[in-house]
């Protein structure tokens, strides 16, 4: 039975050393973590797709343990100064924020397929396919996750949040860093070039998607477009007080 539960072990939380390499191989260099998993070296590194689910769960279970709303931290962050608008706006947003939430993980993944594939797209001449580019990137979205599971404690402890858009440059700098470490056929600033398009690009593309996506919710909800309508969102107006 010890021996069962050690082998458990090593192999789900990676005591056997899988974890903490993981780890460090990733934050050091990225690129050659995903170069060894593709060439077929499967009992050093934690899987992409696994490691990327597994930063995930514990960013939304440290959230829990935490007891931090993530409704409200994800709406802190956002730049968008969401108060300013009516109630119904707000409720809107909530909610929409709330639904991303809820499905995060499936979200997640969704997004990340936009940055492998234009990643892919306009790195094609090298030599690895979608899959190996695939990856490369989902190690890189996971770990960053790293970040935001520290920016939970921070919000937590001191009630701090980071503005979404400087979290999204660090991000993509980390991601550009793990491409010039992966690719070797191109010069160093082509791969930064580059990386900064399949950024532009997986955002850009996304954005519509969402919007459409909006726009669709809530063309078929009456609920949802009552919400939305100019005459019941009036910005709040602080009265002076009469004068007597």
């Amino acid at each position: 039975m010890v021996n069962m539960w050690s082998d458990f072990a090593a192999r789900i939380y990676g005591f056997d050393g899988m974890l903490p390499r993981t780890l460090s191989d990733l934050t050091i260099r990225p690129g050659q973590v995903a170069h060894d998993y593709i060439i077929g070296n499967r009992v050093k590194y934690y899987g992409p797709l696994g490691y990327f689910f597994l930063t995930l769960t514990v960013y939304l279970l440290l959230a829990s343990l935490l007891e931090v709303d993530l409704v409200n931290f994800m709406m802190q962050t956002n730049p968008s100064n969401v108060e300013e608008q009516g109630g119904g706006v707000q409720e809107v947003v909530r909610e929409i924020t709330r639904w991303t939430i809820d499905n995060m993980r499936s979200i997640s993944f969704f997004i990340t397929l936009f940055t492998v594939f234009f990643t892919w797209l306009l790195f094609k001449k090298s030599r690895y396919n979608f899959v190996e580019t695939g990856a490369l990137v989902f190690f890189t979205t996971g770990h960053f996750m790293w970040v935001s599971i520290v920016l939970i404690v921070v919000y937590k402890m001191s009630g701090l949040v980071l503005d979404s858009f400087y979290l999204l440059l660090a991000s993509m700098a980390f991601m550009i860093y793990a491409f010039v470490n992966f690719y070797s056929h191109l010069s160093k600033w082509k791969i930064i070039v580059r990386g900064i398009f399949v950024h532009i690009l997986s955002y850009t593309v996304l954005a519509f998607v969402i919007i459409g996506a909006t726009i669709y919710r809530i063309s078929t909800d009456k609920a949802l477009y009552e919400k939305i309508r100019p005459s019941n969102n009036k910005p709040k107006v602080e009265q002076s007080p009469a004068v007597k």
